[in-house]
């Protein structure tokens, strides 16, 4: 997210809006609002949960991966969660099975069987425990913001003497989302040896954010990823594995790898961009933020409200020559972060000094000067 975007957001408001004050709080006659300043509330770049690398139990936590928090604030593959679906697998024919080695360190690459339970992770079960995994997953996380919480409010009534009212002036809220995919594999079976085989595969991966808050807000967007993929079968009980995603060199077999037609990201049904790698090798990703100005509906009271994160993939496998069968492969993730930004001044209720007072006033000391 570009946090000097919003301090110029922020900082541009509150240099326009000189002439702010309290609308609501009136003042006994011959009063006056003093400005004293003001200030700014921020919430900084809060983000949704993160999981360590296999049997990592203290942070800092840095993947993204769906599943990784299945139970908040518990690190996964410690051996104590292996109820989230990290992987999307498909296959032609066969179910090549996802097996482990022991220890809690295989949970990650285990299919322990999925049911489509509901909680903090939607998995698309059922599968049985070894199988692949299933082609789908969905995933859900939140970030829970606080508003302002303004102590000096412009609430009404009659302003009494030095009473402080505080007026926001500026109030910005940025959402960042950032999703994609990793180890992208295709896994060669069988087929005949001295032969070769293609096989496309296609991914779809979804993410979207909401909130109810601020009269409510929303965006989402889609990857639309492809590999064509030509290799030498493997013949009768081989297998090995080959990237499909960017940014790796083919494997040993793996012949050609190629891109389709149909790669693209598209923001709230509008066309961005073809995808680019994401955070590491043989990987695709995108990320945005979305700026909103929400000075109109803050709250100034310190509740809290969520924003959701959701995100959905899919993946897709079809063989266009060949006898060899194939099992495709992705680690789906997805991200998101929330900055709020209050931009306020504040005002001094203080009597008006009359004229006819400090005409008194220096009639007083030239009457003095005079006598002395």
């Amino acid at each position: 997210m570009n946090r000097a975007f919003v301090s110029a957001v922020a900082l541009c408001a509150l240099a326009g809006s000189a002439l702010a004050a309290p609308t609501n709080t009136t003042l006994p006659g011959g009063w006056t609002w003093q400005s004293a300043g003001g200030g700014s509330y921020d919430t900084g770049l809060l983000g949704t949960p993160r999981g360590g690398a296999n049997g990592q139990t203290t942070g800092p936590f840095t993947d993204t991966s769906y599943g990784v928090m299945n139970e908040p604030g518990t690190p996964w593959f410690t051996g104590t969660d292996v109820t989230s679906q990290q992987y999307i697998q498909r296959q032609l024919f066969g179910n090549f099975g996802t097996g482990s080695p022991p220890g809690p360190a295989g949970f990650r690459y285990y299919n322990f069987g999925y049911g489509g339970q509901a909680g903090p992770t939607f998995t698309s079960g059922p599968t049985a425990a070894g199988s692949n995994f299933a082609a789908t997953a969905r995933e859900a996380r939140s970030v829970t913001v606080n508003q302002w919480n303004n102590t000096a409010p412009d609430a009404g009534g009659v302003a009494t003497f030095g009473q402080v009212v505080r007026v926001p002036v500026a109030a910005t809220l940025v959402v960042g989302l950032g999703w994609g995919g990793d180890e992208m594999l295709i896994k060669a079976i069988g087929g005949d040896g001295g032969q070769q085989t293609r096989i496309r595969v296609d991914a779809n991966i979804d993410a979207a954010f909401t909130t109810a808050a601020f009269g409510g807000l929303s965006s989402g967007g889609r990857i639309n990823v492809n590999g064509i993929s030509t290799f030498s079968d493997p013949a009768a009980l081989g297998n090995y594995d080959m990237p499909w995603g960017f940014g790796e060199p083919l494997a040993a077999g793996q012949i050609s790898l190629t891109r389709g037609s149909a790669d693209a990201v598209f923001v709230d049904g509008n066309f961005v961009q073809d995808p680019g790698q994401g955070t590491g090798p043989n990987s695709v990703g995108y990320g945005y933020s979305k700026t909103y100005d929400v000075l109109s509906s803050i709250t100034q009271n310190g509740s809290s409200f969520n924003v959701n994160f959701t995100s959905a993939a899919e993946l897709f496998i079809e063989r266009q020559f060949g006898n060899a069968d194939a099992r495709a492969q992705m680690g789906p993730g997805m991200e998101g972060n929330v900055r709020l930004v209050v931009e306020w001044q504040e005002f001094v209720a203080i009597p008006t000094p009359g004229a006819a007072g400090l005409l008194g006033l220096g009639a007083l000391a030239a009457m003095r000067r005079r006598r002395a």
